[in-house]
């Protein structure tokens, strides 16, 4: 008995005497402190998990040499070697953990608000961080475009999900303008213009950094459209040793790698390879589908070459190839058989920190995206090659705290040339060709925009004006806009805004032929006021009203002589886009993050009072319903880490319906009036897609599990295919539709080392 005791006491003193190590482990996005992370000593076999702050403990260690690693799903495998010197050492730790399509860094980033990031208050912007984007891209897609497709407001064009594009708010595509590091892109998507099928866009999830939504109101640097606006943001490379991640999955894979340039950590590198055969997978589910697969390619390099001097160079690339597959029925000579098209956007640019206060930007870029259908006999049906260059600087100037100006101009030197064809018109081996392009123009912008505090920071002021033209109309076209936000209660926000807008019409179409005929201009105004009460740091909830009310201005240029475009001088359409929405949203490295939002839109159209030429006939009509006039939308998407190596996630929307093309203008008098225009319906769409992801760490090395089912209620969306005019004897319409994607199970793997 005497002996067990002395035993048990001599123990108690050891493990007295034993080390421990503790520690607090954060978010390099923020510095919040990240719970339910897997803290492991490897030669001890000794693990724990960190409580909601962050804190970890491990004690009872011997003298030694050991290896600390972190683990959490959905964050970078961090490993970091130690050493305990005698029983007493007590080692604490600082650590900071990257998502995992972040730039691994050491340095905590705090860029301000949670929600704002370091943009002002009285910016009216809904933005996607690096693991957001992630997490609502989809395993199936990877897209970047579906995650924002996700957010509050906004709906795949038409309900159809297989297309990248996107309405906001009652606004088409068409007029959002895209900017890929403050260079405006058209059309950065894997598709075949003008046939059904499938797009994508060219960027894939991990290489982008941020994305931010500008919806209504926005400032006059992103003002090249008149519905919203998209600020991608792509990420630099981490400046480490070499790091790699190889993602595998039924629908495309994909090898990252990136790292420093040189010794110093001046620079870094970061390039990626993905190759997608989303079509095999689809055309199994889904009939009438016309295949598309694509690959593409991006790489990046960021170098220091002076502490205030920065050099960066980014590419983008991509192919597509499309192809209907063969059916029982052989297709018209006219019809699409197998297309392809490229994207390449190159960008070199320069910042040059001049003082601590004064920064100047430049770059310079080069676009082409050119594509090509062809018929069963390799025949062109149509061809386009457009391109441009690029140069733009601006200059911020930080005068003082929470006080900015800035000033920037831009040039793009626009080119286009194709051509349609039609076979058969005049005999079995007739070509007869149309809509021909082939011209260049000038497209130039400026503006200057300033955000200002005032009254101890209870008042924010972002305000600014624009300028455009565009040679071929010969219209310089200026835009003012502002926004407030006042602190009405501590976490209580109100927001109003105007802005004014402008946007030129597709250089393919200015580059035509002399019978030009057509939207020479669109301009809007938009008006916004909401009120948002902050509910603690992380969570908050947003009502918004808006109202964007434009109008598009009608053209046409001499056939005979072929000269300038005449100017447009009245309104011949009439649009309006408004409504309410409501944002529920929480946004933590922690527990449950994700957001609800509900938006109510009404978006209608009429035609003005127009003389047609040659003959007294009139075109008018009231307000009809717009084609993105979905009255009521849901985005919800949630995201929780269930424990340090499981992480659970879901996405739910639903849209009541958009209109689709139907009914006719009848003629009466001497007058066109539509008879039941677009007041045909989609029927409501709803989709609910369940995520998983699991990780399993080891030593050096990483493997994360991906699982998702996409559409589990196996809801029947319906995809508008073609519509019939107004039978006069049944007053019906005709519509074809498809159906969209059914209940489709996913699943991928990512090595990371």
């Amino acid at each position: 008995m005497i002996g067990r005791l002395a035993a048990f006491f001599l123990l108690s003193a050891i493990v007295a005497q034993a080390a421990e190590i503790k520690g607090k482990i954060t978010s390099v996005v923020g510095g919040e402190g990240l719970g339910r992370v897997q803290v492991s000593v490897l030669e001890a076999g000794v693990a724990t998990t960190t409580s909601v702050d962050g804190a970890f403990v491990i004690q009872n260690l011997a003298p030694g040499n050991y290896t600390l690693r972190l683990n959490a799903v959905g964050y970078r495998l961090v490993t970091v070697p130690f050493s305990l010197s005698t029983a007493q050492d007590v080692k604490e730790f600082s650590i900071s953990m990257a998502p995992d399509t972040f730039r691994r860094t050491e340095i905590v980033e705090v860029n301000g608000d949670v929600f704002q990031g370091g943009d002002p208050p009285s910016m009216n912007e809904i933005n996607l961080v690096a693991s957001e984007i992630k997490e609502t891209s989809t395993v199936l897609a990877d897209d970047p475009f579906r995650a924002i497709q996700a957010l509050p407001g906004v709906s795949a064009s038409g309900n159809d999900e297989f297309f990248a594009q996107f309405s906001v708010m009652g606004a088409p595509f068409r007029h959002v303008a895209v900017y890929i590091d403050d260079v405006l892109v058209s059309r950065p998507f894997h598709d075949i213009p003008g046939e059904s099928g499938a797009s994508s866009s060219v960027l894939a999830s991990d290489t982008v950094e941020e994305m931010k939504l500008l919806p209504v109101a926005y400032p006059p640097k992103y003002g090249d459209a008149t519905g919203a606006a998209v600020d991608i943001r792509t990420r630099d490379g981490s400046r480490t040793a070499p790091l790699f991640r190889l993602s595998v999955g039924l629908a495309e894979s994909e090898f990252l790698g990136e790292g420093r340039l040189g010794s110093t950590k001046r620079g870094s590198w970061l390039a990626s390879v993905r190759k997608s055969y989303l079509g095999y997978l689809l055309r199994s589910r889904l009939d009438s589908f016309t295949d598309v697969s694509f690959y593409d390619a991006n790489l990046k390099f960021t170098y220091d070459l002076a502490h205030n001097h920065n050099l960066n160079f980014y590419a983008l690339g991509g192919h597509t190839d499309a192809n209907v597959p063969s059916r029982a029925s052989p297709l018209d000579i006219n019809d699409f058989k197998k297309g392809t098209s490229d994207f390449i956007l190159s960008r070199v640019g320069w910042r040059w920190a001049i003082t601590s206060h004064l920064l100047l930007d430049t770059h310079a870029a080069y676009i082409r995206s050119p594509f090509e259908n062809r018929n069963s006999l390799k025949q062109v049906l149509v061809t386009d090659d457009y391109g441009e260059w690029v140069g733009g600087t601006s200059v911020a100037w930080n005068w003082k705290k929470d006080q900015v100006l800035e000033a920037g101009w831009t040039a793009r030197r626009l080119r286009d040339s194709g051509y349609s064809a039609f076979y058969g018109l005049t005999g079995p081996e007739s070509r007869t060709q149309f809509g021909v392009s082939n011209g260049t123009g000038l497209r130039q912008s400026v503006y200057a925009q300033g955000a200002f505090t005032f009254w101890k920071d209870r008042v924010h002021v972002l305000g600014g004006l624009r300028g455009d033209s565009q040679q071929q109309i010969g219209v310089h076209q200026f835009s003012p806009q502002i926004s407030v936000s006042m602190r009405a209660a501590p976490s209580t926000h109100l927001q109003f805004g105007f802005g004014r807008y402008a946007q030129f019409p597709d250089f393919r179409q200015l580059a035509g032929d002399c019978s030009f005929v057509g939207q020479l201009l669109r301009t809007a105004n938009h008006f916004t006021a909401g009120v948002e009460q902050r509910l603690g740091e992380y969570a908050r909830i947003r009502v918004q009203a808006f109202d964007r009310q434009n109008e598009n201005l009608v053209g046409s240029r001499n056939p005979f002589s072929c000269g300038p475009l005449r100017p447009p001088t009245a309104p011949y359409l009439r649009d309006y886009s408004r409504g309410v929405q409501l944002i529920l949203q929480r946004r933590s490295a922690n527990r449950l993050s994700g957001w609800l939002g509900y938006t109510l839109t009404f978006a209608r159209q009429r035609v003005l009072s127009i003389l047609l030429p040659g003959a007294p006939l009139f075109f008018t009509s009231p307000y009809v319903p717009t084609f993105e006039d979905q009255r009521h939308s849901l985005n919800a998407v949630a995201s929780y880490r269930l424990t340090p190596t499981i992480n659970l996630g879901g996405k739910w929307l639903y849209g009541s319906g958009f209109p689709i093309p139907s009914g006719f203008y009848a003629l009466v008098g001497n007058t066109f009036v539509p008879v039941g225009l677009n007041q045909v319906r989609l029927s409501p769409y709803e989709r609910l897609d369940l995520r998983v992801d699991k990780s399993c760490a080891f030593t050096h090395w990483k493997l994360t599990l991906y699982g998702e089912v996409l559409n589990v209620t196996n809801h029947n969306n319906r995809r508008f295919v073609t519509s019939t005019i107004i039978n006069p004897s049944t007053g019906q319409t005709s519509v074809q539709t498809r159906r969209g994607l059914p209940i489709t199970p996913t699943a991928g793997l990512v090595f990371e080392f």
